[in-house]
């Protein structure tokens, strides 16, 4: 592979990691091109990837020269003009534009993709597209959509019912996204538009098969869960749902493994599941990958309707695919004629920005926007939005106050001492407990999260001072690594037991056997599932996770752990999401130049996406 200092240079510093240079060079010697410049751009699209990105941003990378995992210019790196490696990019029988087939893909002078992340893109755009406008298996009648909305919703007030304006978009659209943040009510909104479909269903004297997936197996759970409950808080729900079962699953679960190897499904384009509709939870945390299979092997007559919240983290693998869909670039409503429609329907006055007649996947997307959960007192709330919106100052302020009964800010310096009460609070009542069942619903209601893995503030440290706190407290007995008592969180799929990646079990002492211990786990039906722990698949300790892991889940109660010291893991969308995992009650362990540093820095993932779905350049 023929190189220049640049490219070893950044190998050498670690910027390039070593899939990068040996997939540059393997691509190099398939191409036979020799051009250090085009080898560079390989490089860099496939640590893009790497990085949550689907593309490289030649001109953000540019912009600034090359810096260290801490933030630090690498001596002696300074990268190429754009003219310089756009004409060597040109030049290359390695890159295309996408028409025909190429390892690497330039777009507009600008994107570099790997072929592989280009054609994912391609086919999700044209999957999004086909399905925008396509009428479903289930045309609604609008009179009877219209006195199911009276009945299932509340009558128009004071300000506008946003669960009812998605209510009625996911019957008019077979393609809707409702995005709304923690307690904005989308479980109760999916389970009146579920209400709506059967009505229609019934009229048309068919019956409905409904999935409903979710990315993890920890937020399927909860979903299924979630529909169960609301739809118990109103008989009239459960008699017109009757024995309608409502089971969730995974997403790789209902497409099924195929026989391909990883990534590979039994459905897909050509075998499509045979659901009309198909609800999908934590949207946001669904890689571009993923999506892009889900919604081949979902046919465009199907009803797919996306929940999430745009602005929690996005996935760990490429792509921010429910942001890139839900955000045209600025602010967006619906086209005229559709709003009258929904208008008319839900008898709610809709005002605001209005889109081009031609943006119809605006008329898709509806953001609710009301918190239930939170009063407008509440610091959790406030705060919550404060982040969202990017208002550091304001947070930062606001935390400072310092009165707040569901919000207590401490200095990370003080944790080791200040963390003890909370530890013995949160995890005593699960520990006393006798039931199984009952010692994982109280070890559900609080947890701690960590910003990173490692370090003095990370998840091993955290989960180490937590053990030492209950064992010197007497609560828990350590002869070993297994002892009754320890949570774990599964890191690896084993279809043969049906334990999956975050799902949460609690070790115990066998009922029948006190000699004996078992590895216990909810299932679906409401019920425990219990393994010897020799036959578990990859599992940790689970008193602290990473933020990442806690995507899909909801705590009475948090301690969150920033780090002290500043760190490329900390975001806007980090401390966002943390902080909306407490239904009640937040302990945050983090200085305030740390707290607004993450505020201020918002995750940018480079991909084509949003402008291809929004015909934008």
């Amino acid at each position: 592979m023929s190189s220049t200092p640049l490219l070893e240079t950044l190998f050498k510093s670690k910027y390039l990691s070593d899939l990068d240079h040996y997939l540059a060079s393997a691509l190099g010697r398939i191409a036979q091109e020799n051009d250090p410049l085009v080898l560079l751009g390989a490089a860099v699209a496939c640590k893009a990837t790497t990085m949550g990105h689907v593309c490289a941003d030649l001109e953000a990378i540019v912009s600034r020269a090359p810096q260290d995992d801490n933030g630090k210019p690498i001596p002696g790196a300074s990268w190429p003009s754009m003219k310089q490696w756009l004409q060597a990019l040109h030049g290359s029988k390695m890159v295309g534009d996408g028409e025909a087939n190429s390892p690497i893909v330039l777009e507009n002078d600008r994107r570099l993709y790997l072929g592989k992340y280009w054609d994912l893109q391609r086919r999700l755009v044209k999957a999004v597209r086909a399905r925008i406008d396509q009428p479903g298996t289930i045309v609604p009648d609008e009179e009877l959509l219209k006195k199911g909305i009276e009945r299932w919703f509340e009558p128009p007030g004071d300000e506008t019912n946003w669960q009812k304006v998605a209510g009625a978009t996911a019957l008019l659209k077979n393609f809707s996204v409702i995005s709304g943040g923690p307690g904005t009510g989308k479980t109760t909104t999916v389970v009146k538009i579920l209400a709506l479909l059967l009505e229609q269903s019934r009229e048309y004297g068919s019956d409905l098969l409904i999935d409903l997936l979710a990315p993890t197996g920890k937020a399927a759970a909860r979903l299924e869960e979630s529909v169960r409950s609301a739809r118990a808080m109103d008989n009239n729900l459960e008699d017109l749902f009757g024995d309608s079962i409502c089971k969730a699953s995974t997403i790789h679960r209902r497409l099924g493994y195929g026989r391909r190897g990883p990534g590979s499904f039994l459905h897909d384009e050509k075998n499509p599941i045979g659901s009309d509709v198909v609800i999908v939870d934590e949207a946001s945390m669904v890689d571009l990958a993923l999506m892009t299979r889900l919604l081949e092997a979902v046919p465009s007559s199907s009803r797919l309707i996306l929940l999430g919240d745009e602005h929690q983290l996005a996935s760990v693998e490429a792509g921010a695919i429910l942001g890139d869909i839900c955000n045209c670039g600025e602010e967006c409503g619906w086209t005229p004629g559709f709003s009258k429609t929904l208008e008319s329907l839900t008898g709610e006055s809709l005002t605001g920005p209005v889109a081009l007649e031609e943006a119809t996947l605006a008329d898709c997307i509806v953001e609710l926007r009301k918190s239930y959960r939170f009063a407008e007192s509440s610091g959790i709330g406030n705060v919550s939005r404060m982040i969202r919106d990017g208002n550091a100052e304001e947070a930062v302020k606001y935390l400072s106050r310092g009165d707040h009964e569901d919000l207590t800010v401490t200095s990370p310096d003080e944790l080791y001492e200040a963390a003890r009460e909370p530890v013995l609070q949160g995890y005593r009542d699960y520990l006393e407990k006798t039931d199984p069942d009952e010692k994982l619903k109280a070890l559900g209601k609080f947890r701690i999260l960590c910003a990173h893995r490692h370090g003095p503030h990370g998840v091993g440290n955290l989960n180490w001072l937590v053990e030492f706190i209950l064992e010197q407290e007497g609560l828990i007995e350590r002869a070993g690594d297994w002892y009754p008592g320890r949570p774990i969180m599964v890191t690896e799929n084993d279809y043969q037991l049906g334990l999956f990646n975050g799902d949460i079990g609690l070790i115990t002492i066998d009922e029948n056997d006190d000699e004996t211990l078992r590895a216990n786990f909810p299932d679906s039906e409401g019920g425990i599932r219990s393994f010897s722990p020799a036959r578990l698949p990859a599992h940790e300790t689970v008193y602290a996770t990473t933020i990442h892991k806690s995507q899909g889940s909801e705590f009475d109660r948090v301690l969150i752990v920033l780090p002290n010291s500043p760190s490329a893991l900390l975001s806007r969308e980090l401390l966002y999401t943390a902080i909306t995992r407490a239904k009640k009650e937040v302990l945050l362990f983090g200085e305030e130049e740390i707290i607004s540093a993450a505020i201020e820095k918002r995750i940018e993932r480079a991909s084509g996406l949003r402008d291809a779905l929004w015909g934008k350049k």
